[in-house]
């Protein structure tokens, strides 16, 4: 319940909470995996610099403070005041590069088992094996200084349950943004998460279900996918379908994105005005991948974030490559290899001329079907594309955090911010493969690394 001194008075006599309370609580964000803090802890931070996530020059010689867990202050060595006495801890790191905790716009929790395919994991696991599956894959996602991430599909109340634990302290992770079980046709890619919806009541009857269960953003199937029976060539949801999602979660003020693999989806969803496509990839009705141009420059004019999981299949290509130098392939291992190949240069094509070509605002996003914890191959992929290094750093940072909504809270380290903060032990603007490696990594303003 709310306490009587965190409502407003209402000019009709009504008592009514103040906005900050739904931008916190109202949004259930406040649930996303909360490691229990200390409010009177303090931590005084310095290290050798300061990427702050905004763009800005790094601050040497910088010096971090958070109480509870806020960021209060922020700037240079012996020219911010910091508190003393034997309640501060202290956390210095002279060769050290601090920043602002990552954020993923996309994995899939109940998965990471490398070498199963999903009717596989569905068959064999039980919600409750899945689940524990869940809190060990978030927790090593926060290790690897994912800070936040955004979960989009799990079966039936798997990730609200992870939540829930999180928030009662039994398991440590990530802000967790959830969208439950994602929107798909019958028979869909993703159906036996079971959120089934078609037709325009049917999708407006998912969503309104989705956020009744806690769901912070509506995570829609617009084409096919990996899902056996589905076809990833062709678009699952006709626009009306998707713009109904689409209207229904901003009127109950939720995001939405949607897998997008064919081109048709992709065109579908910005016509639906979707607010982040996933993938991207331009699949073609003959199962060829070719970009187009027009279709990037609708994406620009409509202002939609694309979350391009650009490592996908790419540790699957690095093994067929070892393979074949090793001890040679058996015929389908090169047909495999081949169709890697031509998929992972597309990736890399296509996030590099969206990018260049169209200014689209890009988040990184993982996918982590496979494995988590793999989080800066991604990144390497997007600086291999074409983006600079500070560039790859914001989105990861202020550019996901605004994509997600949740720019108020992470994302940059500013003071009145969370503190979700890492550091690594070399320059990440001199070579991304910095972020590897965490030195340390703090959630919530309670260190985990």
């Amino acid at each position: 319940m709310l306490e009587h001194q965190m409502l407003e008075h209402h000019p009709y006599g009504i008592a009514v909470p103040p906005e900050s309370f739904f931008r916190r609580v109202g949004s259930r964000l406040d649930l996303g995996g909360t490691i229990p803090f200390n409010p009177n802890s303090v931590y005084v931070i310095t290290a050798k610099a300061l990427i702050d996530g905004t763009g800005a020059k790094p601050l040497e010689k910088a010096v971090v403070v958070t109480q509870g867990h806020t960021i209060t202050a922020v700037g240079r060595q012996g020219q911010t005041p910091v508190p003393e006495g034997s309640h501060v801890r202290r956390l210095d790191f002279p060769d050290g590069y601090l920043l602002p905790g990552l954020i993923d716009s996309h994995t899939h929790l109940m998965f990471g088992v490398p070498g199963s395919s999903y009717e596989q994991v569905i068959s064999e696991d039980s919600d409750e094996v899945m689940l524990l599956r869940a809190a060990k894959n978030a927790l090593t996602h926060l290790q690897a200084g994912v800070t936040t991430l955004r979960e989009n599909g799990a079966r039936n109340q798997i990730t609200f349950n992870l939540r829930e634990g999180a928030h009662r302290g039994y398991v440590t992770a990530p802000r967790l943004l959830l969208c439950g079980r994602p929107v798909t046709i019958s028979g869909g890619h993703f159906y036996w998460c079971n959120q089934e919806a078609d037709g325009v009541e049917g999708v407006r009857h998912a969503v309104r279900e989705l956020v009744r269960d806690g769901a912070d953003h509506i995570k829609i199937m617009a084409s096919g996918g990996g899902t056996a029976i589905t076809d990833l060539r062709r678009p699952s949801y006709t626009v009306e379908e998707l713009r109904t999602i689409v209207e229904e979660a901003h009127n109950m003020g939720k995001r939405t994105t949607a897998h997008c693999l064919a081109t048709g989806s992709i065109i579908n969803a910005v016509e639906a005005g979707v607010d982040m496509i996933e993938h991207a990839a331009f699949v073609e009705n003959d199962g060829t991948y070719r970009f187009h141009p027009e279709v990037a420059e609708r994406i620009a004019k409509a202002g939609t974030y694309v979350s391009p999981t650009v490592q996908t299949g790419y540790r699957g290509l690095e093994a067929l490559l070892a393979k074949e130098e090793q001890s040679g392939l058996s015929p389908d291992e090169a047909e495999r290899l081949e169709w890697s190949k031509g998929k992972c240069d597309s990736q890399l094509e296509f996030l590099g001329r969206l990018w260049r070509e169209w200014q689209i605002p890009i988040v990184s996003g993982t996918d982590a079907i496979a494995a988590f914890g793999d989080y800066c191959i991604g990144l390497e992929l997007m600086a291999e594309a074409g983006m600079s290094n500070m560039d790859v750093i914001r989105a990861s940072t202020s550019v996901n955090a605004e994509a997600l909504d949740v720019g108020h809270m992470t994302g940059t380290v500013e003071r009145g911010k969370d503190a979700d903060l890492i550091v690594v032990d070399s320059d990440p603007l001199q070579d991304i493969k910095a972020l590897r490696k965490m030195t340390m990594v703090m959630r919530f303003g309670e260190r985990v690394v």
